[in-house]
């Protein structure tokens, strides 16, 4: 049996987050809910490290699993690397779901309540509390963010 590539391993990430975040629909409002909604942004943040090992891969950079490490190495080489290029720049922006999924994690991750509340004009994508929505939000952004990254690395 042969060893699972990053690229497995980021895509069944984010399909365990897909299954874990329809499941926690299903049961909207329940305790369950709540707890597979949280399991789902887990799988969010891991498939968000599988991106990165990827990228390590592609590029040949050893950083591990940092952003800021991955583009110090990057820019050491002169290589530019337009999927962490984008990754820094929706970090930069606090309202970004970049941000907003490293919140949704940290409040599992450190076993406190959330303080996010339901979207309103000037927080566009919703934060816990929506029935799902916002990590709805996460899964597109990164599904889209590593498809684009793959098509992107298959050009070349």
């Amino acid at each position: 049996m042969s060893a699972a590539t990053p690229a497995s391993l980021t895509n069944q990430k984010l399909d365990s987050a897909r299954r874990f975040l329809r499941q926690s629909q299903d049961d909207a409002g329940s305790w369950l809910g709540a707890s597979l909604e949280g399991a789902a942004i887990f799988h969010l943040r891991s498939a968000l490290n599988g991106l990165l090992q990827e990228v390590g891969l592609a590029y040949q950079l050893t950083s591990g699993l940092q952003l800021d490490g991955l583009l110090r190495e990057a820019k050491g080489k002169d290589v530019v690397v337009p999927v962490l290029v984008e990754l820094h720049d929706l970090s930069l922006q606090s309202g970004s779901w970049l941000n907003q999924l490293e919140q949704a994690y940290l409040v599992q991750f450190e076993c406190r309540s959330s303080t996010f509340v339901k979207a309103n004009e000037a927080n566009l994508i919703g934060r816990g509390g929506d029935d799902g929505a916002s990590v709805n939000v996460f899964l597109s952004k990164l599904t889209e963010l590593v498809l684009r990254f793959r098509e992107e690395s298959s050009e070349y």
